[in-house]
């Protein structure tokens, strides 16, 4: 009988699993022994595929988006990995922007299962973790529906991840700043060292504007491997800022004589940064191994969906706005959006729920600046920081707290109380209360996982 969908959830679940357990600080876990054993065991299926690899801190899965958009756009069967998801697990693994279907999601699990009990059965390596089967997953999914091109994002770090496997026809690293310090170091030039992993023997690397010290890592690093490094300098214009930017930015983007007009839908300045980036990677495929047309890449870029991030959920005389940021860097960029696409805005309310495994205080104290209504939530992700831990960290901080609740939910109906007509709700912190802030607002049924021990 065919594994069902709900049971191929729980029995992936029932693996070691760093994104939703409290074990992302113990770095001995962290290795490719058992990717490349499982991959193996299926016969490695991420041989002999097209890939483009991206890491990085900030905008890698934006910055993914628009370069998959943008290649399927062209005609390319595109595969695109990406990790966490917003509403349902089916997303992380897509073809052409679609995700995989639940009959397939079940069959690839069942498919792959008696290669991760192989490897529980060695005994050298330990079980096989959620991310490392999704992986295995993905690239299983990609060869069998024969895709032309693929886009993998990194998921934590990049020298280690589970997808550091393949050899790329280009890599990628985004911003980068502090984030996971427990796991990848407490600096800027030891993170992008774990970052700058991925950059492959004579493989093209290009990059986004970095910090010096991340780019003279990163130069490096492209040295010694002897890999070409493109810095995405694209000259910008900007000509059109409809609605303060709240209806997407025209831009005009130019390099070396070529010029190239796109409207990017995604909002906040930071994604015309990432629109750079996904470019010069575009560039570089045409320049070298993928033909790709300007039109394609306006389409693509054009046509790009990514939720949660600097997402304008409701408009309205009281606008409801949702994003991820759980770092200093992105909470800083989020300010810069807020005061950008608001600027005769109230007060702000702000909807505050984090997870462990991130600095909330650093993320509290940019977000301070908005000079914000406070009310503190708890997501259903199992990793969630309870109210009283994180009232305890603004306290040290001086931030005042205006209201605690239970769930996200309940946060909403408290904001709109607060919220008068002109202010802005604001829900950040994390991405699983963006995502929840999103569900309740357009009506989204949400994939629960009631029966899964975490």
């Amino acid at each position: 009988m065919p594994l069902s969908y709900r049971n191929a959830i729980t029995q992936l679940f029932s693996l070691t699993d760093f994104e939703r357990k409290v074990r992302v600080g113990e770095p001995p876990d962290f290795h490719k022994k058992r990717i490349k054993r499982l991959l193996q065991y299926l016969g490695n299926p991420q041989d002999e595929q097209n890939y483009v690899h991206i890491a990085g801190t900030k905008g890698k899965g934006s910055t993914a988006a628009m370069i998959a958009w943008s290649l399927a756009a062209n005609g390319y069967r595109t595969g695109l990995f990406t990790s966490p998801s917003i509403h349902r697990i089916t997303e992380r693994i897509r073809i052409n922007g679609k995700p995989i279907s639940e009959d397939d999601f079940a069959l690839s699990v069942d498919n792959l299962w008696h290669s991760v009990e192989r490897v529980t059965a060695d005994g050298d390596i330990g079980i096989v973790s959620v991310f490392e089967l999704e992986t295995a997953m993905a690239f299983h999914h990609f060869a069998e529906k024969q895709t032309d091109i693929n886009v993998i994002e990194a998921g934590l770090g990049g020298r280690l991840d589970s997808t550091n496997i393949i050899k790329p026809l280009v890599s990628v690293i985004t911003p980068i700043s502090l984030d996971h310090v427990d796991v990848l170091g407490d600096s800027i030039d030891q993170i992008a060292l774990e970052k700058a992993g991925i950059i492959k023997p004579e493989v093209p690397i290009v990059t986004s504007i970095q910090p010096p010290e991340a780019f003279n890592v990163i130069k490096s690093r492209a040295e010694a491997m002897n890999s070409r490094l493109i810095e995405s300098e694209l000259t910008v214009e900007i000509l059109e800022l409809a609605d303060h930017g709240l209806e997407g930015v025209d831009v005009r983007f130019e390099s070396n004589g070529a010029t190239l007009e796109v409207h990017i839908p995604l909002l906040g300045e930071h994604q015309i940064e990432n629109t750079r980036t996904a470019i010069a990677t575009l560039f570089e495929l045409d320049r070298t191994s993928v033909p790709i047309s300007p039109a394609a890449i306006a389409s693509g870029i054009g046509s790009v969906e990514w939720p949660a991030r600097n997402h304008l959920v409701q408009k309205g005389s009281i606008p409801i706005f949702a994003d991820g940021a759980h770092n200093d860097a992105s909470a800083r960029a989020l300010c810069k959006s807020i005061r950008k696409l608001f600027p005769k805005r109230g007060d702000v309310v702000l909807i505050l729920g984090t997870v462990r495994g991130h600095d909330p205080a650093v993320v509290a104290r940019e977000l301070a600046n908005l000079e914000p209504k406070i009310i503190l939530t708890k997501s259903r992700h199992p990793k969630s920081m309870s109210n009283s831990e994180l009232a305890e960290v603004l306290s040290e901080s001086n931030i005042t707290i205006s209201a605690s609740t239970s769930t996200v939910s309940e946060a909403l109906k408290r904001a709109r109380k607060l919220a008068k007509e002109g202010d802005v709700i604001l829900a950040t912190g994390s991405l699983f209360v963006a995502a929840e802030i999103i569900e309740i607002e357009h009506g989204i049924e949400p994939e629960l996982y009631p029966d899964i021990k975490l």
